[in-house]
């Protein structure tokens, strides 16, 4: 679908309840093949507004060398945009379609946030984490710590023991950002390729 085509649905179902609008922006979603539903899912969970080279780097170590194409079907169905601004180019998408892929996620495993594939609520990621209910479903996890203003300088700290990672043995993608933990992890899963920490 071109950009008009998109402005023309969501205008039309402005007053649908989002349940319905999800399952109307769920058949492109469908459509896809399964690693391009991948690295939408991917992106609409953890990376919208990151730079395009960042987003590349990262995910060419869960998809491969094709991740140039499979961004690239994303751009033409729509379901992503690449904003161009100087030397730097951004990944982002539309709220509604943002949604939706994060739905499809949190849907894998609606009450057992360690049983889905890829964790960026903060929430959900904290408690995976103090209760180690971690499982190797998790491939991603993009955890960004809050920012209080009256305490900039205080991060928060995770209460852990420093060896919950071990059960996430499909673990590629680790990212923590403006937080801490009580001790440095243990042992890191043989299947990580990125790694942001602290």
């Amino acid at each position: 679908k071109n950009i008009e085509e998109w402005k023309s649905i969501l205008h039309r179902y402005e007053r649908i309840p989002n349940k319905e609008i999800q399952k109307i922006l769920k058949v492109s979603f469908d459509a896809l093949e399964e690693d391009e539903q991948g690295v939408f899912l991917d992106i609409a969970c953890c990376f919208k507004g990151y730079d395009l080279r960042e987003v590349k780097d990262i995910l060419c170590a869960h998809h491969g060398q094709c991740i140039d194409y499979l961004i690239g079907v994303l751009v033409e169905k729509n379901l992503i945009k690449i904003i161009h601004l100087d030397s730097h180019a951004t990944v982002t998408l539309h709220d509604l379609i943002e949604d939706m892929g994060k739905e499809i996620v949190r849907q894998e495993s609606p009450k057992e946030p360690g049983k889905r594939s890829r964790l960026w609520f903060y929430e959900d990621i904290v408690k995976v984490f103090e209760e180690n209910l971690g499982t190797s479903q998790i491939e991603i996890i993009y955890l960004k710590f809050p920012l209080f203003e009256e305490e900039v300088d205080n991060e928060e700290e995770v209460e852990w023991k420093g060896d919950e990672l071990k059960k996430m043995k499909n673990l590629k993608t680790l990212i923590i950002k403006n937080g801490r933990f009580s001790r440095a992890p243990e042992q890191l899963p043989n299947s990580l390729r990125v790694l942001e920490w602290p």
